[in-house]
């Protein structure tokens, strides 16, 4: 009977802590099946989200940095920027014979955008309307997916010129110097771009610039290679730059005579104006057409860099113009020149890119930036063979200017310069024809750029 009533008790202590137990284990299997319900419903509604972010496209946020009106995701694989510059001039002609004409206008007026897309992507066009009308300048596709390399097609500036190369709204003159009419700038084609810690190289194959086009001819090719060294690079603001360059190109497709299949032209010029603003029409250095050219070869030699507040930067670029071997009775001529500027930057620093091979932008202090640059520069277009001599011209200027950066994106230039022309330094008739004419021009620019 004893062993009965101790079985019964146990039975009554025991049933109530399985039940217990039970119970638990049913709210545990409970609360893990609400636990993956929750989870399976937090995966779709993040799966929704992704979907709905694709079909919107990614999403871009604002960047401030040093006045650029730019636009990027998250993860910097994709931004916009729009890109513009105005650039209004005014120059004023003292003890000139010719006609040159003081004058006042709008020397650039530009818009365009820089996009990448995917990381690796990217793109640029850039439209100038100055003197009423549309111009493309930039308009190219390119592709940095390879290690400290760009890789573009389209139109772009060829890589020769140390000058040339340098944005016009970065210039340290209102205009380049002399030799810069050698460059044949902008072209259509493919271009590699490779830049490291103290070297860059650079190559291109291109064919015209967008819009010379002859129907029915087959255009001019050519090719430019480029290669820098910073052999002092103590910092971006205190380094050294030596560089080499040469390019070669056919003249553009072209047209000599009339009828319906014109025979075609191989006609390349060399001409320049006094290094003052587009905005004044005279040339004084022109070698006129040089017919039945074949190619042109052109070499640069390049010294430059910054020291803190000095900066300086230098050139000298031999041209040759090699006839067709059918041309008997014309020969080839060689032309050349260089120039030399320094500049002294108050409140302000440049800094020495080295995987381009220029030296930046000023980047001015919160009070603004003052800079006082000096400038020699020549060039010879005379190249006076016994048979079919050229009578181009040769000029010296001698510049000063004084450039004030009162934000990153505006500055007001004045430069003073003094040209000195041979006695084959002439304008057209239109502006007086008078050779050999020596006179000084007053130049202002006030630029917008962002």
């Amino acid at each position: 009977m004893k062993k009965y009533l101790v079985l019964a008790l146990a039975t009554m202590l025991i049933a109530p802590a399985i039940a217990r137990a039970q119970s638990d284990a049913e709210r545990i299997r409970d609360l893990e099946q609400a636990v993956e319900s929750l989870a399976k419903k937090e995966k779709e509604r993040a799966a929704a989200e992704e979907k709905t972010k694709k079909l919107k496209g990614t999403p871009l946020r604002p960047v401030s940095n040093k006045g650029k009106l730019e636009w990027t995701s998250d993860d910097k694989a994709t931004s916009f920027r729009l890109t513009g510059r105005a650039q209004i001039d005014g120059a004023l002609f003292s003890g000139d014979e010719n006609n040159n004409g003081d004058a006042l206008g709008l020397r650039r007026g530009r818009l365009g955008f820089k996009a990448r897309v995917a990381n690796d992507w990217t793109a640029e066009f850039v439209i100038d309307f100055a003197g009423n009308a549309t111009d493309i300048k930039d308009a190219y596709i390119g592709y940095e997916g390879f290690k400290n390399t760009a890789i573009q097609f389209g139109q772009f500036k060829t890589p020769f010129g140390y000058d040339a190369l340098v944005s016009s709204k970065d210039i340290w003159f209102i205009e380049r110097a002399y030799i810069d009419t050698f460059a044949p700038g902008r072209r259509l084609g493919l271009g590699y771009f490779y830049g490291a810690d103290r070297y860059s190289a650079s190559a291109a194959l291109f064919t015209q610039e967008i819009g010379e086009d002859v129907s029915g001819l087959d255009q001019g090719w050519g090719w430019a290679v480029r290669g820098t060294w910073a052999p002092i690079m103590r910092s971006s603001t205190r380094a050294v730059h030596i560089g080499a360059a040469a390019i070669s190109w056919q003249p553009d497709a072209a047209v000599d005579g009339s009828g319906t299949k014109p025979p075609p032209a191989y006609v390349v010029e060399f001409s320049s104006r006094p290094e003052v603003s587009k905005i004044a029409k005279a040339k004084y250095l022109n070698t006129g057409d040089l017919k039945e050219t074949d190619h042109v070869e052109v070499y640069g030699l390049e010294f430059a860099g910054v020291w803190n507040a000095i900066a300086w930067q230098s050139e000298y670029q031999k041209a040759t113009v090699d006839r067709r071997a059918s041309a008997f009775n014309l020969r080839d001529h060689d032309f050349d020149g260089w120039y030399g500027q320094v500049a002294y930057l108050f409140n302000g620093k440049r800094e020495y890119a080295a995987d381009e091979g220029l030296v930046d932008r000023v980047e001015p202090e919160k009070k603004g930036a003052w800079e006082i640059a000096l400038r020699y520069s020549t060039m010879d277009l005379n190249d006076l063979t016994p048979v079919d001599p050229i009578k181009g011209g040769s000029a010296k200027n001698y510049t000063i200017g004084l450039n004030y950066y009162p934000t990153y994106n505006i500055r007001v230039m004045l430069n003073w310069t003094a040209v000195d022309n041979d006695e084959y330094a002439k304008p057209k008739k239109l502006y007086g024809a008078i050779p050999g004419d020596d006179f000084n021009v007053l130049q202002l620019r006030v630029q917008f750029a962002f």
